[in-house]
């Protein structure tokens, strides 16, 4: 059995909160980086997070970077996880991927649980960052067919699209 991707989707993100993003709440300085890419288009180079000295600077006027990390903590922990950061002048989107390995790995109500932790850090994240849409699902989380679940405002419960999940 082929293993698909999960991707959760910040769409809209704003670019002036992505080092408080990036080093805050990821907690960057932390996680182990197995690569990363990023275009700097101030000296026309490809360079690595470890010569990124300001994000939103670095994707300025506009551009694009990806990390690999070794693990994420997003209220469950994650390994291997690319996080794609592709922004335009002022918002942007960032997509975390992952396998579904990663986030159903056990039994149906040990996945619910964890889920239900995922889902409360992202509203979380969503609420302190003002990010008008986090989207979750298989790759591509944006099709209707592949979606989890989009947390939007006003955000509600989502017990009920949990259960439809693993029903």
């Amino acid at each position: 059995m082929e293993l698909e991707n999960v991707e959760i989707l910040f769409r809209d993100f704003r670019k002036r909160d992505i080092d408080r993003l990036v080093y805050e709440e990821l907690k960057i300085s932390t996680l182990k980086v197995k690569s990363s890419h990023f275009l700097d288009y101030t000296i026309h180079k490809d360079i690595g997070i470890s010569q990124v000295k300001n994000i939103e600077k670095t994707l300025s006027p506009k551009g694009t970077g990806n990390i690999f990390f070794e693990e994420v903590q997003l209220g469950i922990l994650l390994k291997d996880v690319v996080v794609v950061y592709s922004f335009d002048k002022q918002l942007g989107d960032i997509v975390f991927n992952f396998t579904e390995a990663q986030l159903l790995i056990n039994q149906r109500h040990i996945n619910k649980i964890r889920l239900k932790k995922l889902i409360h850090y992202l509203v979380d994240v969503k609420k302190k960052y003002e990010i008008p849409k986090v989207i979750i699902g298989y790759e591509p989380a944006t099709d209707e067919d592949t979606l989890f679940i989009e947390i939007n405002d006003p955000v509600t419960n989502y017990a009920n699209e949990i259960d439809k999940i693993f029903s």
